[in-house]
Parts: structure tokens; C-alpha cells; sequence
């Protein structure tokens, strides 16, 4: 009991202290902790300040004005060797709030101590006669608080002196004010030497292939660059790193393929070509072709040269093997396989050729393609295959020599050996040249081979369409009639400028407006124009579309060359109305060919079928 009996027996008797120091916080936490008083409760007048700086040899010395100017000196400032420090004499108080000055704010500092501002609230209240020096103050005081140097890196004075005039004027702050505090000197970081080989886009997997684009920045050394220290608001040296010994490489480059530009900073290897980026005999080229015996988790993934003009060989022929193992992807421009495709590989190419055959769960895509046996997906534009087996196929043309429980997607479709099992949608023409099997299912099915068009997206499209057309339309119409009732006095106006013009007067600026403002409207006629024609297209395109999706399929054709075997389903399938129309061969009918007929009802129809269907020699 006597213990915190006495603790609040000096509480009381506290006043103040005077005292000399380098860290005002450490003596207010001192006194905090000596007479129990919380540190909110305590507060300090700054009665006087000394700097004291310490140059290279020598001990530290009271500053003057000339030395300060001296340490100000960037060569000083950058020193490591030079130190700066401030000695306060303060006294400490028992805080008491002040009804004339009450600074409400925030202090701000970045990250290096080498900036400082304070945003003074509007709430803050400032009723004090010297408005400069009472404010200049207490903003002292709170950089001493947060060790910041008072007289040196100063910016305060300015925003002080504006601060003052907005209270003398206004009585009042309406809004926060900034007031800069102080501003050191910034280091300006080393540049460490380095080498970035751009090309390797890929940080994480292995890669076979480094595809690049004309002009790309291959490889780049960046120049090691020597740092400069700072000083920050605290008087404290910041240090920046040595520059590191580094080896640089000679890099060696085919000087056809690869060009060499040397930089302030850095010296680049640009490509001259597409194609992809390997080392032949030390030196790095550009190539645009590559044979390889096979693609597996040692080589990596090709990715990313479908766009960079690369052709790609791949030898692997043993049936026992895969050219392209299992998970592997190879995304190139041209692709050539010898051999066969493995389980769940994904294919990427513009054109490709494949001589083995591909696996049920890979995945290819192209432009142009040639496969051997397909088991596996592919989507592309023109798909040759010599036999599909249980494999399935999107594109716009299909040509496959011998199909056995496939599915093909396609708007033409051209079997020559129809064996048993397939489905075959199309959405203008099936060609069947040789019917060796049954079971098969051959449908024009517009919406199943354009599945990626919504019909009721278009026809929300169009609506959407004709609105606008109208705004604009209207819109055009009312700018153009304004436009023909001003044109004739415009051009009068325009012959008045140009004769000023030849004359050196300085023509009406009345006159000068209505031209400029004519010249807008002229502008914007033509903007509009050019919006109602992409509209007008876009329209088009649209209502082509429709129509082809709606009636596209009364034109649409499934051929035989040869007589048809029993038990082979053809189907129409509409998409507006939504109905199947279907035949069941009987195996009685000879070579023919069906189309849909739209007469008092829907019926399939038997048709002719020209001579020379197959191009049979």
C-alpha cells in the first residue's frame, strides 16, 4: 500500500523538468515511467536546439551557419564519413490543452525518412496572434518527436506563411491543409549487371522451343551502374550497394538472323525473323524448322509457335511408341509426325500432317490437317483423314477415305467408304462414294454443326440493330438538313478567309467560329455515315445468316454414289420449327441422293445424283 501510496504522491508533485537531449521521446518516457504518468498526459516546450556535425578526422563541432551550408554540400551529404546530430533543451510539462492553438493532424513520412508532410484538419483550432512562428512551432516539435532534424531539409516556411493567410482571411480553415515538412536526399539505387534471356518465357516448365516475333528482344545485358547514397530527414546516411563483380558472357549470334544494338544501359539482341531461337555450336540463331525423334517430359512442351512461322518435324516412327507422349503439347505453325499421338496430348497447329495414329483422349487443333487413323478430337477448317476409328471431327470441310464409329461435324462431308456406327452432321452436303456398312446416322442438322450460333442471339442482335439504325438515321437526317440550309453562306464565309488570308487581314472572329463549328458538323455527318454503313453490313451479315440457319437446309443434299445398304437413318433436322424428319433405308433403294421438301407438309424426297459425285476414274 505504501508503494502506490508514494507512486501518486509524486504524480502530484510533478510540474516540470528541464533537461538537455538527443532523444526528447526517451526523457518523456523517463519521466512517464518515474512519477506514473500516462505519456498522453505529458508534454514539452522545444526552448532551444544545437547542431553538431563531424566531418572526416575530425570530432564533432557546434554547427554554424557556414558549415550547415557545407554539410548541405552533395558531396557531404552523400558521405558516409559525415554525421550530423541535434542536442535539444526541452522542458517537460504536464500536458494542458490550449484554447488559442490546437494543431489536429497527421504526420506523414515515407518509407526512407527522406520526405515528410503534415495534413493540418480543418477541425484544428488556430486563434493565436503570430499564427507563423506558434505554428512553426509546434510542427517543429512534432518532427522532433518522430526524430526528424529541425533547420535542415526544411520546406515549412511557404506553406506556413499560406496557412497564415488563409486564417487571417477566412478566420478559419475550410479544408485540410498540407504543409511539407522536410525533404532529404533520395539514394538513387545500384544497377547490379545482369543478363535477362527474354525469350525464355516459360520460368517453371521445361521447353523444347523458344518461339519468337520479328523484332523481339531476344536477350539483354543490363550495364552495371554505380549508385550514389542518401541523407534522410533524420540526418542518417543511406547506404546503397557496392556494384557486384560479374562475369558477362561473350554471347556469340548468327548476325542474318539476330541483331546486336549496344544502349546506354544495356546492350539487346533483337530477332530479325520469326521462327525460334537455339544455340548451333555455341551460337544462338533463328531457325524456322526443326527435327526432333520425339516429344516427351525430357524435351518439355512446344508452346506458343503457332504464331511464329515454325515448322516442325517429328521422326518418331516405331508403332510401338508415341512421337508425342501422353500429356505433351505441341503448339506450332506447321507440324509434321511420323508416328502416333499420345493419351490426352493437346495439338495446336496451322497446318499438320500425322502418318500414326492419334489416341481417343488426345486433342488437336488446325487449319489444315492430314491424319492417318484418328481416334482421337480435332477441330479445324479442312481435315483430310485416310481412317477414322470411333474418332470425332469439327471443322468446315471433311474428307475422310474410310470412317468406322465416328462422329463428324461439317459443313460438307465426303466419305468414300462408309463402314458401320458413324453419325455424320453436315449442314449443306453429305457425299457417300462407296456403302459398305449400316447403322449409320447421316443428318443436315444446321444447329448441331453451328452450335456456336445462338438463333435467338441473332435475332436479339438484329433487333438492337434496327433501334440504332433509327437513331442514327434520324439523327443523320436532322445534322444534313442544318447542313444544306448553312452550306452556301459557309462557303461564301470560307472565300472571305481565304481572300483575308492572301491579303494578310486578319479575318472576322465571328466568321472564324461559324467555320470551325461548320467543320465539326461536317465531321460528325461523316462519322455518322460511316456508323449507319457498318450498321448496314452488320445487319446484312445477321439476316444472311438467319436466312441460311432457317432455310439453308431445304438446299442442303446427302449423296450416294453406290446403292444404298439397309438400315442407315437420314435426318433433317429443323431449327424453326423444331423437328426431326427421318428416313430408314430399306436396302432396296438404288443410287440416289435426298433432300428436304417444304410443299403442303415436310417429306424427304429422293433425288438424282450426277455422274461424276466421286471423281471415280
Amino acid at each position: 500500500m505504501k508503494f502506490f501510496f508514494k507512486k501518486e504522491k509524486e504524480n502530484k508533485e510533478f510540474n516540470s523538468k528541464i533537461i538537455l537531449t538527443e532523444n526528447v521521446n526517451e526523457e518523456l518516457l523517463k519521466i512517464s515511467k518515474q512519477y506514473n504518468i500516462p505519456l498522453s498526459l505529458l508534454d514539452f516546450n522545444l526552448i532551444s536546439y544545437k547542431t553538431y556535425i563531424k566531418f572526416p578526422g575530425d570530432d564533432f563541432v557546434e554547427a554554424s551557419k557556414d558549415l550547415i551550408e557545407k554539410f548541405m554540400i552533395k558531396e557531404n551529404l552523400i558521405n558516409e564519413e559525415v554525421e550530423i546530430k541535434q542536442i535539444y533543451e526541452i522542458e517537460i510539462k504536464k500536458y494542458k490543452s490550449k484554447k488559442d492553438l490546437e494543431l489536429i493532424g497527421e504526420m506523414k513520412v515515407n518509407n526512407n525518412f527522406t520526405y515528410a508532410e503534415y495534413i493540418v484538419s480543418k477541425k484544428s483550432i488556430i486563434y493565436v496572434n503570430d499564427i507563423f512562428n506558434e505554428i512553426k512551432n509546434e510542427l517543429n516539435k512534432k518532427k522532433v518527436k518522430n526524430s526528424l532534424l529541425i533547420g535542415i531539409f526544411d520546406l515549412m516556411d511557404d506553406d506556413i506563411k499560406k496557412l497564415q493567410n488563409i486564417i487571417i482571411i477566412d478566420k478559419k480553415l475550410s479544408n485540410d491543409f498540407k504543409i511539407k515538412l522536410c525533404k532529404g536526399l533520395e539514394p538513387v539505387k545500384t544497377k547490379q549487371a545482369k543478363i535477362i534471356y527474354h525469350f525464355k518465357k516459360s520460368k517453371t516448365k521445361k521447353m523444347l522451343l523458344f518461339p519468337v516475333k520479328k523484332d523481339e528482344v531476344l536477350i539483354e545485358i543490363v550495364l552495371p551502374k554505380e549508385g550514389q547514397n542518401g541523407r534522410d530527414c533524420r540526418g542518417k546516411i543511406i547506404k546503397v550497394e557496392k556494384i557486384k563483380e560479374i562475369n558477362i558472357p561473350n554471347i556469340e549470334f548468327d548476325t542474318k538472323t539476330i541483331e546486336k544494338k549496344a544502349e546506354d544501359e544495356k546492350i539487346v539482341f533483337i530477332a530479325k525473323k520469326d521462327g525460334y531461337i537455339t544455340k548451333d555450336d555455341g551460337k544462338f540463331i533463328i531457325k524456322d524448322e526443326m527435327e526432333i525423334r520425339q516429344i516427351n517430359l525430357k524435351t518439355g512442351n512446344v508452346k506458343d509457335a503457332d504464331e511464329s512461322d515454325v515448322k516442325l518435324h517429328i521422326k518418331e516412327k516405331d508403332v510401338l511408341k508415341e512421337a508425342i507422349m501422353d500429356n505433351m503439347i505441341v503448339e506450332t505453325t506447321e507440324l509434321y509426325v511420323k508416328g502416333n499421338v499420345g493419351n490426352k496430348a493437346k495439338i495446336k497447329a496451322k497446318k499438320l500432317k500425322i502418318e500414326g495414329q492419334t489416341h481417343q483422349n488426345s486433342k488437336i487443333i488446325t487449319n489444315e490437317g492430314e491424319l492417318n487413323v484418328h481416334k482421337g478430337e480435332i477441330k479445324g477448317k479442312k481435315i483430310k483423314i485416310k481412317r477414322l476409328e470411333g474418332g470425332k471431327v469439327k471443322a468446315e470441310e471433311v474428307e475422310i477415305d474410310l470412317a468406322l464409329g465416328g462422329v463428324v461435324y461439317a459443313k460438307k462431308i465426303k466419305i468414300n467408304n462408309l463402314l458401320s456406327h458413324n453419325r455424320l452432321y453436315a449442314s449443306e452436303e453429305i457425299k457417300i462414294c462407296n456403302q459398305k456398312g449400316e447403322e449409320n446416322l447421316l443428318a443436315i442438322s444446321p444447329k448441331r454443326v453451328l452450335s456456336d450460333i445462338n438463333p435467338q442471339e441473332l435475332e436479339r442482335k438484329l433487333t438492337e440493330i434496327n433501334q440504332f439504325l433509327n437513331i442514327k438515321t434520324k439523327e443523320f437526317n436532322k445534322l444534313k438538313k442544318i447542313y444544306l440550309s448553312i452550306k452556301d453562306t459557309m462557303s461564301d464565309y470560307k472565300k472571305e478567309y481565304l481572300k483575308n488570308k492572301k491579303k494578310g487581314v486578319k479575318t472576322s472572329h465571328v466568321i472564324i467560329k461559324k467555320l470551325k463549328d461548320f467543320k465539326e458538323l461536317t465531321d460528325k455527318i461523316d462519322s455518322i455515315k460511316r456508323e449507319i454503313l457498318l450498321l448496314k453490313n452488320e445487319k446484312e451479315n445477321i439476316i444472311n445468316t438467319l436466312e441460311y440457319l432457317q432455310s439453308g437446309i431445304y438446299n442442303a443434299k446427302i449423296l450416294s454414289d453406290t446403292s444404298w445398304k439397309a438400315f442407315n437413318r437420314i435426318m433433317f433436322e429443323l431449327i424453326e420449327p423444331p423437328v426431326k424428319i427421318v428416313y430408314d433405308t430399306k436396302g432396296s433403294e438404288s443410287r440416289c441422293g435426298f433432300k428436304l421438301k417444304n410443299e403442303d407438309n415436310l417429306k424427304i424426297i429422293k433425288i438424282k445424283v450426277d455422274d461424276d459425285i466421286c471423281d471415280r476414274g
